[in-house]
């Protein structure tokens, strides 16, 4: 019965400690193993049959490596765990958590119901290796520190884009980005670049760089942000730097992905050792490169990767509505500049007017301000050679004429690479949006072309503008604001250049600095035009003055006599005690059988408005004698009259230029009641009578009333018989007793009525309506002109006697040639 009971119990035991994870021996109570599982033998490295009836004992020692004293068993019975050395095939051993129990078999029960001295029972053991348990440990926490980390970086991202929702200011929300870009990774520091004109401009960088060196501005063509834009990818890379103490210049990057490096210039490298460099794209336009890096060598995760790109695609988005922004603010900045440079032009004194817009200039821009100054002495005076004189010190002698070096076509100075794509460009003004110049020359420097890479050799900064003030730069007047260079003069080296303008200048700034982009570009050309404006002005007022000399003129209007055309004029002046008004006209024989018209009407009545009808006449003349055409006439009257101190004061005029011989015209009517041209075309049934009316309709403002007027210029043609009529706006603005206009419908009539008659009388018969219709009381003065052309072969042909005289010369004339 008891060895029945025995098997049965070990059959049992032996199923379950096969089903459970841990190892199990069962021994007898000396220690004697009488059973063991396959966890055990795993983990033991042993096989059953060299276990199995061996002592326990000889299994398990203590931490110390000791075997149990006293032949007991080297743990407790009450199940408690006890840390135990657990010793291997090969002799070496393992840490195991070990707990045991006796087990109650039938035999004890009745051997402790019949007598106390019954041999003990059997002991169950579980073992569980700890260095699993600390394998597992590891593990845990790893996966937990993992889990940290991605919480962090999921945090972060989120962080970044609920910090740019809503961001109106560009710096604060890049710093803002990149301060929790570099948390969320454990990161150094992160910077951002701008893809603009030339390369990438450093935009914004985390705090933790605030106090290291970051390339400033890097070249398309060199750098980590060239190499990214070429991959198209995320990089990982590792940063290789000089060997400083060897003298080296350049280090070199390492992509971890690609497995290649490339030679890095140590001007051009960031401060990190190991980083990730990400571009940043909107479609197919590469915005941007942003560089997260670490201090120390480490390898990069391929998930931080991840984690930044998804950073950069969210923020492409917030970027476009900002860039406008920045750039708007840039323009801004420099538009306050120019402003600035027109008060020193036309505030400031002359000897300094120069020195504070280049200062100016120095500033808003950030650049060198470098005149170029004539050589003294030897042939390179006698070719024209200049110098460069950097910041009034040293002067280094350009190796050519300013032609060959800067405008040549052959080697131009500037060439940026047509493959660079800017994104902000298409924020910029377009080429030919800003004003044309007419005498100042504006190009750049590349440092990449021969030009910057001479000035690069010499020590001087290699990229910028060369300015060509044109040859009246030696002799601007004051409203120009400048002093005069005297002409084959050069200063000294180290004399202050700042108060004398030269003709050529540079405007130059270092290589790791970002070029002359095109926004500031168009700020040059700007205040170029300003300046020529300035040039314009002194001009004016010289001519201004050449013409008050011929202002003594008589007042009185009248038409000179021009073969070809058969005048009629007629003057009411509503001011009855004034002989003359403001209405005004003249006709002026011109060479090549041409004439010009000028009829017009200057604001007010009386002897004042005569006095400047007289003037602006006269003006008006000048400029015809000039060969002026009618609508660049009728501008410089219009910039002179801005110039008078008088800025009520404006007229309105047609002048016409009338070319007789080709029966042509051209015409600017300026705020001026619209001329009139009076065809006769004889019919059958109405061989005098019948005629039209043209009206000259192109029409342009008032002069004199705003200095951005526009004008415009408009053509006719005319045949032998037609009329040319003029008039002021007092003629169809007269009023009958119940305060109705007379209008142009009524005095297109009143024409066509006398169409085909003798131009002769034409402009009584036409201010007689007007007593008529107004019951003689005309409010405004009246200028009335009829001019009708004839055939300039009648005008030109001999009369009938000089004919006949020629034809009874002419066989006298043969005979005496026989």
């Amino acid at each position: 019965m008891e060895s029945y009971a025995r098997d049965e119990l070990a059959s049992e035991l032996s199923k379950l400690t096969e089903l459970t994870s841990d190892a199990v021996a069962v021994c007898e109570g000396d220690g004697t193993i009488c059973h063991v599982n396959g966890r055990l033998l795993d983990l033991a490295g042993e096989s059953r049959e060299r276990i199995v009836g061996t002592d326990i004992k000889d299994l398990l020692y203590s931490d110390m490596f000791e075997r149990a004293a006293g032949h007991r068993v080297p743990f407790p019975l009450d199940g408690t765990d006890c840390t135990l050395m657990l010793k291997l095939a090969d002799g070496s051993f393992v840490p195991v958590l070990v707990r045991a129990a006796e087990l109650a078999s039938m035999a004890r029960l009745r051997s402790r119901l019949l007598k106390r001295g019954a041999p003990r029972g059997r002991i169950l053991v579980t073992f569980r290796s700890l260095q699993e348990r600390y394998a597992y440990d590891r593990q845990m926490r790893r996966v937990l520190s993992e889990l940290q980390a991605a919480n962090r970086r999921l945090s972060g991202t989120l962080s970044v884009i609920m910090s740019t929702v809503g961001a109106d200011d560009l710096p604060t929300l890049l710093a803002t980005v990149l301060d929790k870009l570099t948390d969320a990774l454990d990161a150094d520091g992160t910077a951002i670049y701008f893809s603009e004109n030339g390369g990438f401009k450093l935009r914004a960088i985390s705090h933790g760089l605030e106090h290291d060196y970051v390339p400033e501005f890097v070249p398309y063509g060199v750098g980590i942000p060239t190499y990214v834009l070429r991959q198209g990818r995320s990089c990982r890379l590792t940063v290789i730097r000089a060997d400083e103490a060897a003298g080296a210049r350049s280090g070199s990057f390492y992509d971890i992905d690609a497995r290649q490096s490339r030679t890095l210039r140590t001007h051009f490298m960031p401060p990190y050792k190991t980083l990730i460099a990400v571009p940043v794209f909107f479609g197919t336009q590469v915005l941007g490169v942003i560089e997260l890096g670490w201090k120390r060598p480490t390898t990069p995760r391929a998930y931080d990767v991840n984690v930044i790109e998804v950073v950069c695609e969210y923020l492409s988005i917030e970027l476009m509505s900002l860039v406008a922004s920045t750039r708007s603010r840039r323009t801004s900045e420099l538009q306050r500049s120019l402003s600035r440079v027109r008060d020193i032009m036309f505030e400031t004194e002359p000897g300094g007017a120069w020195g504070e817009a280049t200062r100016e200039l120095a500033q808003v821009l950030d650049c060198h301000v470098c005149p170029l100054v004539p050589v003294r002495g030897g042939a390179a005076s006698a070719e024209g050679i200049l110098a460069v004189d950097f910041e009034g010190g040293s002067q280094v002698t350009l190796s050519g004429t300013v032609e060959q070096l800067f405008f040549s076509t052959t080697a131009p100075a500037a060439r940026v690479a047509a493959s660079a794509r800017d994104y902000f460009a298409a924020a910029a003004p377009q080429p030919g949006s800003g004003p044309e110049l007419e005498q100042v020359r504006l190009t750049r420097i590349d440092r990449f072309s021969r030009m910057g890479e001479w000035l690069d050799s010499h020590g001087l900064p290699c990229q910028g503008v060369l300015a060509d003030l044109g040859e009246d730069a030696a002799a601007v007047p004051a409203p120009a604001g400048t002093a005069a260079l005297p002409a084959g003069d050069a200063q000294e080296p180290g004399e202050p250049s700042s108060e004398l303008p030269a003709r050529y200048f540079l405007l130059l700034r270092d290589g790791s600095q970002e070029p002359i982009d095109d926004i500031e570009f168009d700020y040059l050309v700007r205040l170029a035009h300003e300046y020529e404006l300035r040039l314009h002005d002194a001009r004016r007022h010289t001519e201004d003055r050449r013409i008050a000399q011929t202002l003594q003129v008589g007042m009185r209007s009248s038409l000179g006599e021009v073969p070809g055309i058969i005048a009629d004029s007629l003057y009411s002046s509503a001011t009855r005690q004034a002989l003359v008004g403001g209405d005004f006209y003249t006709l002026l024989r011109m060479p090549d059988d041409c004439a010009v018209m000028i009829l017009g009407d200057v604001s007010g009545k009386g002897i004042e408005a005569a006095s400047m009808s007289a003037l602006v006449k006269t003006a008006l003349s000048a400029y015809a004698w000039e060969g002026a055409a009618p609508v660049v006439m009728v501008r410089s009257l219009n910039s002179m009259l801005m110039g008078f101190s008088r800025v009520e004061t404006f007229a309105t005029m047609f002048v016409a230029h009338l070319d007789l011989r080709r029966g042509e015209a051209v015409y600017c009517s300026a705020g001026h009641p619209p001329s009139m041209v009076v065809r006769s075309r004889p019919t059958a049934d109405t061989p005098e009578h019948a005629g039209e009316v043209e009206l000259l309709s192109i029409q342009s403002g008032v002069v004199g009333a705003f200095e951005s007027m526009a004008f415009e210029s408009g053509a006719f043609t005319f045949e032998p018989g037609d009329i040319l009529f003029m008039y002021t706006d007092g003629a169809i603005e007269a009023r009958d007793p119940e305060g109705e206009f007379f209008g142009e419908q009524r005095l297109r009539t009143i024409l066509l009525e006398h169409a085909g008659m003798p131009v002769k009388g034409l402009c009584q018969r036409v201010l007689d309506e007007l007593d008529s219709f107004t019951g003689s009381a005309l409010e405004d003065d009246i200028a009335l002109v009829a001019l009708q052309f004839e055939d300039l072969h009648t005008v030109y042909a001999p009369p009938a006697a000089v004919i006949e005289q020629l034809q009874d010369a002419e066989p006298q004339q043969a005979a005496a040639t026989v």
